[in-house]
């Protein structure tokens, strides 16, 4: 009687064991984090800020983001030639990443190399990202997944309205060269939004939960539904961007999840621990069969 009572005390405490540090796992990956990631820069241990000042890519929490330069080769009313073609990155140290279309040499104040500073960034939108007769955006593409919420704007003239999409399809996606926004948003590409934000620098959020390793950021877009009455004096540089990566989501997080969809696949590690919990019992139940054996 004692001997069964004390191999029933230790299979509990096997199972409870395996149990309790398996619920610590769950417990770490399910840990709340604010969408908002402080606007393009953040001290949220859950969030990363990449950071573009004279450069066009930047590494944090072993992800790299790198920058390119996209512009529509003629103006949005002209609806028959919308396609997109890619720009020069402008940089600034302290104004971080503006975009420059090929056909800038058709504009005042429009000088400076492929990737060269900007000689008279305060007064010449086209080395900015801008809607002034063509949409500017930045492809920012990711080694991998992130869920990005916010950038934060290093230098802005008149306005700053923006749009922002992300590429949900399967795989990777085409190179933009060619293609409509239309055809984006036809073959992979979601529009996360168009958003209003004023004549201010520092923080643009756009709080979303999608997880992907391609994002377009842009001067406010008609094409992708953005106000025809706001867009066309929107001028901005994009300095750092803000956003959580898959490590710190909760199991089972659509774009993240190796299963799919949402509904997920367990965790590895949390499939460890429970093995190791279940192969805890099985040795029990094998030693208990040996000893009633050897009676």
């Amino acid at each position: 009687m004692t001997r069964k009572f004390w191999q029933a005390i230790r299979a509990a405490s096997v199972l409870a064991i395996g149990l309790g540090v398996m619920n610590t796992a769950q417990a770490t990956y399910s840990a709340s984090h604010t969408s908002n990631c402080g606007g393009g820069g953040t001290s949220n241990p859950n969030c990363d800020t990449w950071t573009f000042n004279n450069r066009t890519n930047n590494t944090q929490g072993g992800i790299t983001a790198t920058a390119s330069g996209w512009s529509n080769t003629a103006d949005s009313a002209n609806a028959t030639n919308v396609l997109l073609d890619s720009a020069y990155i402008t940089l600034n140290g302290s104004s971080g990443l503006g975009v420059r279309n090929n056909d800038c040499s058709g504009f005042a104040n429009c000088t400076g190399g492929s990737s060269g500073r900007d000689t008279n960034e305060g007064v010449s939108p086209e080395h900015a990202i801008d809607n002034n007769g063509r949409v500017d955006s930045i492809l920012f593409s990711f080694t991998d997944k992130v869920n990005l919420t916010s950038f934060s704007a290093g230098w802005v003239s008149t306005d700053s309205d923006f749009s922002v999409l992300a590429y949900t399809g399967a795989g990777n996606p085409t190179s933009l060269s060619g293609q409509s926004y239309a055809d984006l948003l036809s073959s992979g590409w979601s529009l996360i939004g168009n958003f209003l934000a004023g004549s201010s620098t520092g923080a643009h959020d756009f709080t979303n939960s999608t997880y992907s390793s391609y994002w377009l950021i842009g001067a406010l877009n008609t094409m992708v539904g953005g106000s025809s009455t706001k867009a066309g004096n929107d001028n901005f540089k994009l300095i750092s961007l803000a956003g959580c990566t898959c490590d710190n989501a909760p199991p089972g997080t659509p774009g993240c999840s190796t299963g799919g969809g949402g509904g997920g696949v367990p965790e590895p590690g949390t499939l460890l621990l429970m093995g190791a919990g279940l192969l805890g019992l099985t040795r029990f139940k094998v030693r208990r069969t040996m000893s009633a054996v050897a009676a």
